[in-house]
């Protein structure tokens, strides 16, 4: 191999090691979402056999192919997030129509307590970004309106403008 190859090899080896992020577990903590909680619907929804809720196996944006996700997942700011919710509900995404944002606390319930990058189950929820979900609380400031999100780097939650752009992580039922 000429100097050229190995050095494009080690160019290329750098880069996608800091594109292609590496989920981190304590294995000494127990699971707080194993994997046998989640059914598959096999119509590219799980449902929570704990909450009896449905979630989508994969973000907004991108698509279940019958094992995994592919695609680009989506961000939207808190207004055109329910949007979505409402074309997605007209269009029987999942032959549903009962499709919402969670509340702060159904979105926890996914929350991997022992993982971090992303803290989330990711066999049932594969390529789970490491970023923030809006959830359908809400939260009247004095000067701008907000919306609670949950982000799945490591599983807090926080306050944010309405006007910032998070990811979708649609629930149903209940």
């Amino acid at each position: 191999m000429s100097k050229a190859s190995l050095l494009l090899a080690g160019v290329l080896a750098l880069f996608v090691g800091q594109t292609v992020a590496e989920q981190k577990c304590d294995t000494n903590k127990p699971e707080t979402t194993p994997s046998s909680r989640f059914k598959d619907n096999r119509d590219g929804t799980v449902t929570d056999t704990k909450t009896k809720l449905v979630w989508r196996h994969c973000v907004v944006g991108m698509d279940w192919n019958g094992s995994t996700c592919e695609k680009q997942s989506q961000t939207f700011k808190f207004s055109t997030a329910k949007a979505h919710l409402k074309e997605m509900n007209k269009a029987r995404d999942s032959k549903r129509s009962d499709w919402r944002l969670p509340t702060r606390e159904e979105l926890a319930t996914l929350v991997e307590n022992r993982c971090f990058k992303p803290a989330i189950n990711l066999e049932s929820f594969p390529f789970s970004p490491e970023s923030g979900f809006w959830t359908s609380d809400e939260d009247k400031g004095l000067l701008s309106s907000r919306a609670w999100i949950v982000h799945f780097l490591n599983g807090e939650q926080y306050i944010a403008n309405v006007k910032q752009r998070w990811r979708i992580r649609p629930v149903a039922g209940k």
